[in-house]
């Protein structure tokens, strides 16, 4: 820990000249600023990797970047992950407060993985599709829109960053975890969960909010 620079010390002839008030604006400045949203998405979800991002099958083929039939199959595979991996939250209001006003939904625990109660998700409002980090073909994921950012988010809540990235409109970035890692159901989300980390995927630095928060994430 470091010395308070204003504690009362022994004044010798030899001292150094009294530390002025820029001096210690100076000395406080010197602490780490907050880390920014790729340095928590890289330390949640590791280095990150370049995905495509759309909200229909109909704008990924307008693209020209994906064949048909890999734009129609990552369409599918979203709406079907989103059946078993969507967030879940305890009320609709809780549910609203991340995704926004008719954009949660209830859906039986036992039809979704064969639980037993009821909880919300968000309303299905896009996919991903990210290069296979381990040789080969494409992964898919299901992606939601939040609210007050209006950024997609995948089921474990890593967040799509650097929107336009190589000079595409549905180019950007997200951890790679999110493209390597299966995403298992996810844990009923509470409003204290919630609010322990700031909101659905909090891009708050995991080493001050304790990671992920009250969601299972990848493979968990």
């Amino acid at each position: 820990m470091m010395s308070d620079p204003f504690l009362p010390r022994r004044r010798k002839r030899s001292a150094a000249p009294a530390l002025t008030a820029a001096g210690a604006l100076a000395m406080l400045g010197g602490c780490d600023p907050a880390p920014s949203e790729q340095q928590v998405s890289r330390e949640r979800y590791g280095a990150p990797t370049e995905v495509a991002a759309f909200a229909t099958p109909a704008e990924c083929k307008a693209s020209g970047d994906f064949a048909a039939v890999t734009c129609d199959e990552a369409a599918a595979a979203a709406a079907k992950d989103d059946g078993a991996t969507a967030p879940r939250f305890e009320s609709k209001q809780l549910c609203e407060e991340q995704f926004g006003e008719a954009m949660c939904f209830q859906r039986d625990g036992q039809q979704a993985s064969g639980g037993g109660g009821s909880f919300f998700v968000p309303l299905l409002t896009g996919f991903m599709i990210g290069n296979a980090l381990n040789g080969g073909g494409y992964r898919y994921q299901p992606l939601y829109r939040n609210r007050d950012d209006g950024r997609y988010y995948t089921p474990s809540g890593a967040w799509l960053f650097n929107g336009g990235y190589g000079g595409r409109a549905h180019g950007y970035q997200v951890g790679s975890r999110a493209i390597s890692t299966p995403v298992t159901t996810q844990r009923i989300q509470t409003r204290s969960s919630v609010v322990s980390r700031g909101g659905f995927g909090g891009r708050v630095s995991a080493r001050s909010s304790g990671g992920w928060g009250g969601g299972r994430s990848f493979g968990g």
